[in-house]
């Protein structure tokens, strides 16, 4: 049985709820001047919103940082690895000095708290999310590792990245609000050469996910009259697309086949795990 990161069990792991003393092992808080703090290398968070950080500051200026932040040495400096919105929202609030906790992190340890950080608050977009990920697995994590480093099931690391697979037009809609995670996975279980008509009928007449899920495009060309697969299993197909996470098809009716579509062999091996097949070793 694989051990999972004390990461993916949360921050508390580190930081403690209280900062313990020093003497009894606990992380120590220290002060430090807002100037020698900057902004983390890697930010999974790219959106701020500034009524949020104005509400924010707010509550500092009336009941001080109730948590430090964590940060790392960097020359003479200091990185911040968790805590970038109470840092901002300090100096909105005019302060000079803030709480922080201080921690010799490699570049994957300081990722992989920043992404917990970031997912326990739900505070990421899915794209966010999967860029996190992302980041995580060019740190040289595969999906497996980067599931048990954000405590997280390996389906749902597997299905937030495929959003990455995603043309340019339907990112920057995931990206603005325009579509959800939810209308995304419904265009990627499109054939490929039909998700730019997909997202624009998304788009255009306001679908919920429901009837994103359900469309099909009609086609014209030559050739022989296909039959549409009884309704009952058109509600299959839907069904096992959605839990599947990929494009499934029903052919025939009391003889035929299932079709289930994969991109890559990572995704085939979701698929399988998720059908409870297991290769020997």
């Amino acid at each position: 049985m694989s051990k999972k990161s004390s990461l993916g069990r949360g921050l508390d792991a580190l930081l403690g709820a209280k900062a313990a003393p020093e003497a009894a092992g606990g992380p120590q808080v220290q002060t430090l001047s807002i100037s020698r703090i900057t902004q983390a290398a890697y930010q999974p968070r790219q959106v701020f919103a500034p009524e949020a950080l104005a509400e924010l500051a707010q509550s500092i200026r009336d009941k001080g940082v109730l948590q430090p932040l964590l940060v790392r040495p960097r020359g003479d400096n200091f990185e911040i690895v968790a805590g970038e919105r109470r840092w901002r929202a300090s100096q909105l609030a005019g302060l000079t000095e803030i709480p922080v906790i201080i921690r010799d992190l490699a570049d994957r340890e300081a990722l992989e708290i920043a992404i917990v950080e970031n997912l326990q608050r739900e505070d990421l977009g899915p794209l966010e999310e999967a860029r996190a990920y992302q980041a995580l697995m060019n740190q040289g994590l595969n999906q497996e590792g980067v599931a048990q480093a954000v405590g997280k099931g390996r389906s749902t690391v597997a299905n937030a990245l495929r959003l990455l697979s995603l043309d340019s037009a339907a990112l920057n809609a995931l990206d603005r609000g325009q579509i959800s995670a939810g209308h995304a996975r419904a265009i990627l279980a499109q054939p490929e050469k039909d998700r730019a008509w997909a997202l624009d009928q998304i788009v255009t007449h306001g679908l919920n996910v429901r009837e994103a899920e359900a469309l099909k495009r009609e086609t014209r060309a030559p050739g022989p009259i296909k039959v549409n697969p009884p309704r009952t299993y058109r509600q299959v197909e839907l069904d096992l697309s959605r839990r599947t996470g990929t494009r499934v098809r029903i052919t025939g009716e009391d003889k035929g086949r299932v079709e289930l579509n994969y991109g890559s062999r990572e995704e085939l091996d979701r698929i399988l795990s998720l059908l409870g097949y297991a290769a020997d070793d």
